[in-house]
């Protein structure tokens, strides 16, 4: 792989000092002597002396004019290779990149964009599914300077560019935890804003569910505290709306856990015995213990099919395998279990054998990137004997390169909230299904007719709705999908927060 050019920067320093030196040609240009020019013959006649006027100042670029009002750097990138983890979307590019220093930097950039009608998008992880965390012609803000943590006794205040790996190391010094997503580079504020799935969930609810404030810059530039007393509406719809809709979160306020020790498990069957762990598993997930919080994994590999799960317990690892003895008495089960503390548990999901180095180094967790496509489905009543049969006959179909059906057990405190509580609206599936596609790059088109091939099959058995943060621009009727009974709210809010349509993307609510 070839290094990246540098990208060019637009420095506050480089512009003030153009101005400064254009300045200096203003005061000392024609300034010559007179002396020579005044002759006796005319020392009695009143001399009329014409100043020409003063040279104007050439008014700044739109690109050097944000570049003088925001301190970060400003950059014109040729791709978006290091903004979005999908490298199907690599190519775009935006007009201009900024990663502001600060909430001033951040509302400098958004009146900048308004003044000048440039699209704004902002990238807090870069995981969009669709790249939606950069744009072609437009404005990105990219929030990873604004990544403090600080954790107090009950209370964390994270900042809106903070990711996953940043947040736990930081609370396991406190002794504190709070329910996220896995992958360490994810952002908390996407991951926020669209809800947040993990695996304390069933214990301690979504990610949007432990949110007791937040800052936002909104489209009109104005910074805005929300929280259940102030600016409620905006406080609602930023709990579960979707990310880039209704502003740009600077800083978010959560609840948060005592850390406990946990048990942790994996278990995998023979393929044969699909159709049998698939029913064991969702009689089970679902209903237990709500300190139990487990996924399902059914996976194609060039044809070759299998079948496994994993999940954390928040207490004895005895009370765990207890939990799962339906799920072990499935022929053929394959069983590990094992006990750790909270933060080991997160670097555990998240792939990390050692904290500080590769993707779980708190200085900026990496992510390698990965072409693929990605969709979801929410089941509400459980599979009968047709409908496990549907998916498991999708996966068991050829792939080019590989597939995955990820089952998130729902239930418990995540289904415990009211459906109208906060934005987030999928308070009643039993568990969402997340389809995910990989390839190469010749690779698009067979994996594209897998990922609609599972989603044609499970369509009958599913509710019809879908997880705005598993994003996907081919899934029809989106916004119902993803908002349900609270579109139409979340679509006002919208509509009062920015009506000039600064923050458009493809799947942004309107």
């Amino acid at each position: 792989m070839s290094t990246p050019e540098r990208e060019p920067e637009l420095t506050r320093r480089r512009v003030v000092g153009r101005g400064l030196a254009g300045a200096l040609v203003l005061v000392t240009g024609g300034c010559g002597s007179q002396r020579d020019r005044a002759t006796s013959t005319v020392a009695t006649t009143p001399r009329t002396t014409t100043v020409p006027p003063p040279k104007r100042r050439r008014a700044l670029s739109p690109l050097k004019e944000l570049a003088r009002d925001v301190r970060g750097p400003v950059r014109q990138p040729r791709s978006s290779a290091a903004l979005v983890f999908n490298e199907r979307f690599a190519e775009r590019r935006p007009r201009v990149v900024v990663q502001p220093r600060d909430v001033r930097d951040v509302q400098q950039a958004v009146r900048w964009a308004q003044r000048h009608d440039v699209a704004l998008t902002v990238r807090s992880g870069g995981h969009s599914y669709e790249g939606y965390s950069s744009i072609d012609g437009g404005l990105v803000l990219d929030l990873r300077r604004l990544r403090a943590v600080h954790v107090t006794r009950g209370r964390a205040l994270v900042g809106g560019g903070a990711q996953v790996i940043d947040v736990h190391a930081q609370l396991a010094r406190r002794n504190a935890t709070l329910p996220t997503g896995s992958c360490p580079s994810i952002g908390v504020g996407g991951l926020t804003l669209g809800g947040g799935f993990g695996l304390s969930g069933r214990a301690h609810g979504l990610t949007c569910d432990n949110v007791t404030g937040l800052t936002i810059v909104t489209p009109d530039g104005r910074l805005r505290r929300c929280d259940a007393r102030s600016h409620e509406d905006l406080f609602w719809a930023c709990r579960g709306g979707g990310g880039g809709n209704f502003g740009v979160v600077t800083s978010f306020e959560f609840k948060t856990h005592p850390a406990r020790r946990g048990a942790w498990f994996a278990i995998s069957w023979p393929w044969g015995q699909a159709d049998a762990a698939l029913a064991a598993w969702q009689r089970v997930a679902p209903h237990t213990a709500n300190a139990l919080t487990s996924v399902l994994d059914l996976g194609s590999h060039a044809g070759a099919p299998s079948i496994g799960a994993r999940g954390q317990y928040l207490g004895r690892e005895s009370q765990l395998r207890a939990l799962l003895r339906p799920l072990t008495e499935v022929a053929g089960a394959a069983l590990a279990t094992g006990s750790e503390g909270s933060f080991a548990l997160a670097k555990r999901w998240a792939g990390c054998a050692d904290l500080g180095r590769g993707a779980c180094d708190t200085t900026g967790a990496s992510q390698p990137t990965a072409r693929f496509a990605a969709g979801s489905a929410y089941v509400e009543r459980a599979l009968d004997a047709q409908g496990r049969a549907a998916i498991l006959s999708a996966v068991e179909r050829p792939h080019p390169g590989a597939g995955m059906l990820i089952l998130d057990a729902y239930g418990g405190a995540i289904n415990d909230v009211a459906a109208d509580a906060t934005a987030f609206v999928h308070r009643s599936p039993l568990f969402s299904v997340q389809i995910l596609t990989y390839f190469g790059p010749e690779g698009i088109d067979a994996a594209m007719s897998w990922k609609r091939s599972v989603e044609r099959r499970l369509r009958p058995h599913a509710s019809g709705a879908a997880y705005q943060n598993y994003i996907d621009r081919d899934l029809r009727g989106w916004q119902q999908a993803y908002y349900g009974r609270n579109l139409p709210r979340l679509r006002e809010i919208r509509a009062h927060v920015d009506p000039e349509n600064l923050l458009r993307f493809p799947q942004s609510i309107r």
